[in-house]
């Protein structure tokens, strides 16, 4: 078996080269399913830890209010909505379901997940084979950078992939016994096999599986250069292509057509591009290699300005952890004014009581300031805060939710709140101004769905 020593290195540098957007996806995804917290901070001592440790270190609780995932399941769902045939002629008229373009039919489940994976981090890729779908984590794919909305400008792109022994053995084995003992030596060499641990959940390695019992297999698509000879052939009326080395055979034939005052053979050189696959090892050993006219791998990368990609989760983000701050701050401040701290006399203290059953009976986190009273007259009080209303922080998190809608452009009656339109003319307006602000993502997507159609149409 033959090693490709620069293909597994170009392989390797593409993966290495989209870390940067590999961290923020799993960044973007993190806030999206509730791990808010997660950011570091630098504290007045230097030290760089968590925003949970920070906040739960100042004695307060980290409280998580996910209006991300909200919001993402929200525009999920209008796009099914939007994209499922209407029965009748009174259901196409329904407030809600609105002629944006993209009512073409219903919703897979594989391209509501894409969806998800698109809003969360700006990338749709789908693998085709057989006819059969497939979504592929960006945690798993490698390109080279390209800056063509519609990927007419990629020329290298692969898969990290966990196959099972058997399908491995299977695949690239073409039925014969000598490939199948090759393809398992090769793995065996890469050093995987039932021994490999499990890294789910954890960040994609270029070399190991994730998932155990099963070896890693490196799919790498490239558009190579072709040189080819397009013949006309005169006497017979038709075309085909020969190689550049059937130059000789081609003047031969010439030559003989002359004697015979026969039409000549016309050709030209040109140079052509196609798609070639090649499956390798982490340790760079050849487990298949051929041609194909198109490649099914179809990605989809947003906005793509420039060659960055920016999700919608991105422009929310900071929005929501305010929000958190926010609703953490009100945690702390109406439990600590919901008593206040007591001032009790010093002389007045319980006999068998000490200080630190008095406060766990008044319990936390209230406080307890001791004092020795000048008068007869002092009795134990309490002192009350109005902190949550006096604050201004409620306000705040009031303009931060509004924030929120108006940067996600998923408004209320986007998300099925309750609406104070009246009138169905009113909802209908409301509802569709809610998703012209959705429409550039939403019809994004819509057309990286029917580009992979029509290529589905073509591997099929």
């Amino acid at each position: 078996m033959i090693r490709d020593n620069y293909m597994l290195d170009m392989a390797r540098g593409a993966w290495l080269g989209l870390s940067g957007l590999r961290a923020r996806r799993r960044r973007f995804k993190a806030f999206t399913y509730g791990r808010q917290w997660g950011d570091t901070c630098r504290l007045p001592d230097g030290r760089i830890v968590s925003e949970e440790q920070r906040i739960s270190e100042e004695g307060r609780i980290p409280v998580t209010n996910n209006i991300i995932r909200q919001t993402v399941k929200s525009i999920i769902g209008r796009y099914r909505y939007m994209c499922t045939p209407s029965g009748s002629e009174s259901d196409a008229e329904t407030p809600g379901r609105i002629d944006t373009g993209l009512t073409t039919g219903s919703v897979s489940e594989e391209d509501a997940r894409a969806l998800e994976e698109f809003l969360i981090s700006g990338c749709a890729v789908q693998r085709l084979e057989r006819g059969r779908v497939e979504n592929i984590s960006p945690e798993r794919v490698f390109f080279h950078e390209f800056r063509d909305t519609e990927c007419k400008d990629l020329r290298m792109v692969g898969i990290l992939h966990d196959m099972s022994p058997a399908d491995a053995v299977r695949r690239f084995s073409k039925g014969s016994s000598r490939k199948a003992r090759e393809v398992k030596l090769a793995c065996a060499r890469a050093g995987q096999g039932a021994a490999a641990g499990s890294r789910f959940g954890r960040q994609a390695s270029f070399n190991e599986p994730e998932l155990p019992d099963t070896w890693r297999v490196i799919e790498i698509w490239r558009l190579t250069p072709r040189e080819i000879l397009k013949v006309h052939d005169p006497f017979k009326g038709g075309c085909y292509r020969e190689h550049p080395d059937a130059l000789e055979r081609l003047e031969g034939l010439n030559r003989a057509r002359r004697e015979c005052d026969s039409a000549l053979l016309e050709w030209r050189h040109e140079v052509e591009e196609s798609w070639e696959v090649t499956w390798l090892t982490p340790k760079g050993d050849v487990l298949l290699q051929g041609e194909a006219e198109t490649c099914p791998i179809v990605m989809k990368l947003y906005p793509l300005i420039d060659g960055e990609v920016h999700s919608l989760v991105e422009d929310v983000i900071d929005q929501q952890k305010y929000v958190n701050r926010l609703i953490s701050m009100l945690d702390h401040i109406i439990s600590s004014s919901a008593k206040g701290v007591l001032l009790y006399p010093a002389d007045q203290l319980p006999d068998g009581f000490t200080w630190k059953d008095l406060r766990r009976i008044w319990s936390n986190p209230m406080g307890i300031l001791p004092y020795k009273r000048t008068s007869k007259t002092v009795v134990p009080q309490q002192v009350h805060s109005n902190g949550a209303t006096g604050s201004g922080a409620t306000e705040m998190l009031k303009m931060q939710l509004q924030l929120f809608d108006e940067i996600s452009g998923a408004t209320g009656a986007l998300r099925g709140k309750p609406s104070a339109a009246t009138g169905e003319g009113m909802l209908r307006a409301e509802l569709e101004n809610s998703t012209i602000s959705m429409l550039d993502v939403l019809a994004a997507f819509r057309q990286f769905v029917i580009r992979r159609d029509e290529l589905l149409k073509i591997t099929d």
